[in-house]
C-alpha cells in the first residue's frame, strides 16, 4: 500500500522513502552461490544486461572462466553467512546447480548451519532418486525454469533441452513431496516471450493438472525482439535508488563476491570470500562506496557504476 501512494511524492521525498521502506535491514538477508557457471543448456538470453556490450547474450559466450565450487569453500561461505546473521542462502547464481556432483550435500550442510535453501534449475538433471534424496534433505524451495509448453517452443529458449524430459521431472517432483509429505514449495516459472505468450494460458492448466503454481515472470530485456508483445507480461522498471543491493550478496564459483544479480562479469568485485568474511567484505570501503553511489544514484548519476547503466530492474525517475 505504501509503494502504491510514493507515485503521488515528489522525487527527492519519494527516494528517501522508498530507501526506508523497501530496505529490510543494514546487511543482506540473502547470499546466492554460484555451485557452477556451467550449463547443460545455453539459452540465448542467459547473460541479462549485456546486450549493450556484445552481440551475443547466449550463456556459453560469458567472458569469465568456467569452474565448480569445491565443498571447503562452500562450507566457508555457510558457516559465513550464518555468523553475519544472513538466514537463507540461494544454491543459484549462473549455471546449472544440479551440475554440482555434491548439491544434496550443500543442502545439508546448509540446514546444519539453520538456513533455508532454495534453488532455481532447469529441472533436466533430475531423476526420481535425486529428487527423493532433495526432499528428504529438507530443500525449503524449487522453482523449475520452462519457457514453453511445445517442444518447439520450448528448445527455442532453453536450448539443448527436452520439454517432454523436465515436464516428467516436475510431475515426479511433485509425486514425490507428497509422498515425503514434504514442505517443500515447488514452482514453475515460465518466462513470458513473444515465442512463446501464445502458449501461457495452455501452460496455465497444465501446472493446474499437476498441481504446481506457475508464475509469469516478466523478460528482462537482454534481447529486446523476444519482448511479449502482451504489454500484461511486459517489465516495467522501477524508480531508483536500487534497493536490491541491500537484500542479497552473490557469490562467484571461484569465491568472488559482488552485489548485483546481473553482474555476470564482475564488474563490481567487492573482494573474495575465500581471503576473508563475508562481514568484512559488506562493511569494507569498497562495499561502502558503491552502496554510497546507488543510493544517490537520483541525485548523483554521473557517480553510478557502469553495472547500473543497462539495469533491467531500475532507472532513474522521470522528471
Amino acid at each position: 500500500m505504501y509503494k502504491n501512494n510514493l507515485k503521488n511524492i515528489p522525487v527527492r521525498i519519494k527516494s528517501r522513502l522508498r530507501k526506508l521502506i523497501c530496505t529490510p535491514s543494514s546487511k543482506p538477508l540473502r547470499i546466492a552461490i554460484e555451485l557452477t557457471n556451467r550449463c547443460n543448456l545455453n539459452c540465448p538470453f542467459c547473460l541479462v544486461g549485456m546486450d549493450k556490450e556484445r552481440d551475443s547474450v547466449a550463456h556459453d559466450d560469458m567472458i569469465r572462466p568456467f569452474g565448480t565450487m569445491e565443498m571447503t569453500l562452500v562450507d566457508k561461505i555457510l558457516k559465513d553467512a550464518k555468523g553475519f546473521g544472513i538466514s537463507e542462502v540461494m544454491l543459484t547464481f549462473q549455471g546449472e546447480p544440479l551440475l554440482h556432483k555434491h548439491f544434496v550435500d550443500v543442502i545439508r550442510n546448509a540446514k546444519r548451519y539453520g538456513l533455508k535453501t532454495h534453488v532455481f534449475t532447469n529441472g533436466l538433471l533430475l531423476n526420481p532418486d535425486i529428487s527423493r534424496l532433495i526432499v528428504r534433505e529438507g530443500l525449503d524451495s524449487m522453482r523449475f525454469s520452462v519457457d514453453g509448453i511445445s517442444e518447439e517452443t520450448y528448445q527455442l529458449n532453453r536450448v539443448g533441452g527436452r520439454f517432454e524430459k523436465v515436464y516428467q521431472n516436475m510431475v515426479e517432483m511433485v509425486r514425490i513431496a507428497r509422498e515425503e509429505k514434504s514442505k517443500i514449495e515447488l514452482m514453475w516459472q515460465f518466462i513470458a516471450l513473444s515465442n512463446n505468450e501464445h502458449e501461457i494460458e495452455d501452460a496455465r492448466k497444465m501446472a493446474k493438472q499437476i498441481g504446481i503454481p506457475i508464475y509469469i515472470k516478466t523478460f528482462a530485456e537482454s534481447i529486446p525482439g523476444l519482448s511479449p508483445k502482451n504489454p500484461e507480461y511486459r517489465r516495467g522498471l522501477q524508480d531508483k535508488p536500487c534497493t536490491d543491493i541491500y537484500r542479497a550478496v552473490y557469490v562467484y564459483w571461484n569465491g568472488d563476491v559482488v552485489p548485483c544479480c546481473y553482474d555476470v562479469d564482475g564488474k563490481e568485485i567487492m573482494g573474495n570470500i575465500a581471503e576473508n568474511t563475508l562481514e568484512a567484505i559488506w562493511n569494507s570501503e569498497k562495499y561502502i562506496s558503491f552502496r554510497k553511489q546507488v543510493d544517490e544514484a537520483v541525485s548523483h548519476p554521473e557517480k553510478e557504476s557502469y553495472l547500473c547503466w543497462n539495469c533491467q530492474r531500475w532507472t532513474l525517475p522521470k522528471k
